[in-house]
């Protein structure tokens, strides 16, 4: 069986007959308006599906030419950390990044490297010894990770949460030099007014 050839002249004289048949009743065209319609919809339906499920990317990571690691995430998006900590060990980060829970459920405390408190206040030099900055942006944080500031035995435990409050979502972040990578964070309790 070989291809139809469109110069042949039964081809010709059959797509004549094609388009010289009288138009379907009134009944048929209303049916493929239907099938068309439909379609259209399914297509629609399937375009904006695509774009749903589709979502902004809930992280980044990238390793800088001094050596730093950058990353940001969208706090909101970011439910499971098990990609994110993937990619964070093959850039050498040394860090583990979790969301924290109520501290009724998580009891623990952190074993954190004496030389590295958690500081609420600082002086930039006491900034500059530390292996990580970072600051909130929109809907997420962006952290900068220097390894090398990081002793040897220990691990960077940076810590995230949403809390809902009067003034609507609070990101909340805890870095935390750890000698011991903990099983959970606990969200700090609010500053009393």
């Amino acid at each position: 069986m070989t291809d139809a050839d469109p110069r042949d002249s039964q081809a010709r004289a059959l797509l004549e007959r094609v388009l010289g048949a009288p138009q379907a009743s009134p009944r048929r065209r209303g049916r493929r308006r239907l099938v068309a319609a439909v379609a259209s919809a399914t297509v629609a339906a399937a375009a904006t599906a695509f774009f749903i499920a589709e979502p902004a990317a809930a992280y980044t990571v990238d390793k800088q030419a001094d050596g730093s690691i950058a990353v940001s995430f969208r706090a909101a998006r970011l439910n499971d950390t098990k990609k994110l900590n993937s990619e964070l060990a093959r850039a050498g980060a040394r860090t583990v990044v979790m969301r924290m829970v109520p501290a009724d459920q998580c009891r623990t405390p952190l074993d954190m490297d004496p030389m590295f408190p958690f500081l609420t206040t600082a002086t930039p030099a006491e900034l500059d010894r530390y292996p990580v900055s970072y600051r909130f942006q929109d809907d997420g944080v962006v952290i900068t990770i220097r390894p090398d500031k990081i002793p040897a035995a220990d691990t960077l435990a940076f810590g995230y949460a949403i809390r809902n409050d009067r003034e609507g979502h609070t990101t909340i972040a805890v870095p935390a030099v750890v000698r011991t990578v903990p099983s959970c964070m606990a969200i700090p309790n609010p500053p009393r007014r």
